[in-house]
């Protein structure tokens, strides 16, 4: 996953859905210096306009890769 990819993120109010998504972009790529995983910054839409928020790579699932120019 790269930035620009558009990613659902699993665990955010799962139980609470109402509707809203938790649909969003990767804005940012970085590395935790705490435990060296990749975070994923992601940007929320669609309702619950969360972010950007950090996310491990097992809390996401890719939807569409980002153009490359």
């Amino acid at each position: 996953m790269k930035v620009g990819d558009i990613v659902k993120a699993l665990h955010v109010a799962e139980n609470l859905d109402d509707g809203r998504s938790n649909v969003g972009l990767i804005v940012k790529v970085d590395r935790s210096s705490l435990t060296h995983q990749l975070r994923y910054w992601v940007k929320l839409f669609g309702g619950w306009k969360i972010g950007p928020a950090p996310f491990t790579g097992r809390q996401l699932v890719l939807i569409s890769e980002g153009k490359t120019i």
